[in-house]
């Protein structure tokens, strides 16, 4: 799919873009931003001839190597950061996203709905978003996936919050106890990944933001300005990515709790289950013993022989429990 705008102070408009011929001569019809989303290869085509460079390709996006992600071709900067998407379908992933930013020309590049590319399309309307230029356009587009990206990042603190709250809850009975730790282990499982994945997106938009800051011209119509909101992204990564490598070794701590937790669980279950076999051990052999059916067996005929081996029961059960109550072991 192909959308082109053209670029003015209210923000980027839809507009029709000329033929494939015109574009080859130059001819723009005003057209600022064009936007490729899954496209064909006529749409290539048409962007790239409305660039006049050619766009990378899908293989070539998902390249992990820096010159694949960051070069410049005959004035035309290209730039390609990993974005995080699928939140809130419950399938996160990363997914390339490219900016090719010429002399008041901008193409962007994408392979997936991004829930950061529609809250910036129903911010660029407004006045002060700056997006009346290609360089005011890639500069917001920064900024709502940094800020894209910080709210993911909140979401997971809130609910690494909740299952320490889950975890540490001693008011719970054990079965119910033991069921928030089996559960929350899976929980955290899931925000780990969410947040080692909003983690590896923010470096991916600090390189970018570091290139962009070296190799994007300062636009004259906004001398010093340009400059400014690409340091102000960096210092939003920067603290985002402090904030996320916080949540990860929180995430990291709970984790294992929960499982030094479930295993101190485990233990005094085996250690209940030891102290009553081995109260009932001496019991079971002295049973054992005056169960055999020996015809010559001397408590056999004795009078007493029965209570006798009762108490001997008993007192041998008795006994253990008593040491095991002085040690504290129960």
């Amino acid at each position: 799919m192909l959308k082109a705008y053209v670029l003015a102070e209210g923000g980027p408009s839809p507009a029709e873009l000329p033929p494939l011929e015109a574009l080859r001569h130059g001819e723009t019809g005003g057209i600022g931003w064009i936007d490729l989303h899954n496209p064909d290869k006529t749409e290539e085509a048409a962007a790239e001839a409305f660039l006049g460079e050619l766009i990378p390709t899908q293989e070539e996006l998902n390249e992990i190597e820096f010159s694949s992600r960051f070069y410049v071709e005959d004035g035309v900067v290209i730039m390609t950061a990993s974005i995080i998407v699928g939140i809130d379908q419950g399938t996160p992933g990363l997914t390339p996203f490219s900016f090719a930013l010429g002399k008041d020309k901008l193409v962007t590049l994408r392979y997936a709905d991004m829930t950061a590319f529609k809250q910036f399309m129903q911010r660029s309307i407004k006045a002060s978003s700056g997006c009346s230029t290609a360089t005011g356009v890639f500069a917001a587009l920064m900024e709502a996936f940094i800020d894209r990206s910080a709210d993911v990042l909140e979401r997971i603190a809130q609910s690494v919050d909740h299952l320490n709250s889950e975890i540490f809850d001693q008011r719970a009975r054990r079965r119910q106890r033991n069921r928030r730790l089996a559960g929350a282990i899976s929980g955290l499982g899931v925000q780990g990944d969410l947040a080692s994945k909003t983690r590896e997106s923010l470096a991916s938009l600090e390189r970018l933001v570091q290139y962009a800051s070296a190799m994007v011209p300062e636009p004259p119509k906004n001398k010093g300005g340009f400059s400014a909101r690409l340091k102000l992204m960096l210092r939003d990564i920067r603290s985002l990515e402090d904030h996320a490598n916080f949540v990860l070794n929180k995430i990291t701590f709970l984790l294992d709790a929960t499982l030094g937790l479930i295993s101190t669980e485990q233990n005094k279950v085996i250690s209940v289950l030891t102290i009553v076999s081995t109260v009932l051990l001496p019991p079971t052999l002295i049973g054992a013993i005056y169960g055999m059916n020996f015809e010559f067996m001397p408590e056999l005929r004795w009078h007493l022989g029965y209570p006798a081996a009762l108490g001997a029961m008993v007192l041998s059960a008795v006994l253990p429990y008593l040491y095991f109550k002085w040690r504290d072991w129960l």
